[in-house]
């Protein structure tokens, strides 16, 4: 049964990314923050700031924290105004940040498992999250979808119905064993905005057009009007670029900020193929929903 998600007003501002660009006018939705008077740090990773009317959501944290922790400080905020911290998934440049973070945490019952990032045989990444402190961390873990705030939840373990999306080239330790890793605990966030869904994905491994019609169909709300976030389409992932873009405008998406794991050729194409959805976004970016 669909989650009755209530429609709301939402900012939304990008506080790690892997790139940052200054001087870019704003566009009609996308407004850039960092300047001269207050140069936001950029650093690979990703993490993103949703402010509703009564509630501070802080997705993920970057790879390392200071790059979030920095960027939060020249919006006027601190860790202690941020009401619940989601990740998006258990990779380190998502969940680096973890030390610099305190108070409630949502995340997957997998995001804390060892795991390993392998493009190649014989080529191997420790990319394993940090382990949360109970002393400063609550730790809520759910596979289902929650709801993180009046209008804002959480996708859930995202099924994955189009097999094409996955890349596989990631492994989880199980006993002494290394195992390829499915990435249960990928998901995205949802925001219900007068003008439609917002679908946020850290890095979209259960794919981003899995992440969109689930969003779909747990809110009973049909129209999507913006994606953004690591739509993976990197390395490997090149390989299911056009095929994105092509189920993304049948989703009859409006808006489309790739950012992060999209990669140099996947932002290109987007722009290219998706020229009226296509925003260009990178850390200092806010929009209003």
């Amino acid at each position: 049964m669909a989650e009755k998600l209530e429609v709301v007003k939402a900012i939304l501002t990008i506080l790690v990314d892997n790139t940052i660009m200054e001087f870019i006018p704003d566009s009609g939705i996308v407004k850039h923050l960092s300047g001269p008077q207050g140069n936001f740090l950029a650093e690979h990773g990703f993490s993103a700031l949703i402010e509703t009317e009564d509630t501070k959501i802080l997705v993920d944290t970057g790879v390392t924290g200071i790059a979030m922790e920095h960027n939060l400080g020249l919006l006027g905020y601190t860790m202690d105004d941020i009401d619940v911290i989601v990740f998006s998934h258990g990779h380190i440049d998502h969940t680096g940040g973890l030390e610099k973070a305190r108070g409630r945490i949502i995340a997957h019952p997998d995001a804390f498992c060892e795991r390993y990032l392998s493009p190649k045989e014989g080529v191997q990444y420790d990319i394993t999250s940090p382990t949360p402190d109970p002393t400063k961390h609550k730790v809520e873990f759910h596979a289902e979808p929650i709801k993180l705030a009046r209008g804002v939840m959480t996708t859930g373990q995202v099924p994955r119905k189009h097999e094409w999306e996955e890349v596989k080239v990631f492994k989880r330790k199980e006993g002494e064993n290394l195992v390829e890793d499915k990435l249960h605990d990928d998901m995205g966030i949802v925001i219900n905005t007068a003008m439609g869904l917002v679908v946020i994905q850290g890095c979209s491994h259960s794919g981003i057009i899995n992440t969109v019609e689930v969003a779909k169909q747990i809110t009973g709300v049909d129209g999507v009007y913006c994606v953004i976030g690591g739509l993976h389409l990197i390395g490997p992932g090149e390989k299911k670029i056009d095929r994105t873009i092509q189920e993304l405008k049948k989703l009859n998406i409006k808006k489309v900020l790739p950012i992060h794991c999209s990669g140099f050729e996947g932002i290109k194409q987007v722009s290219l193929q998706m020229p009226e959805q296509f925003e260009y976004c990178t850390v200092g970016c806010q929009i209003e929903f």
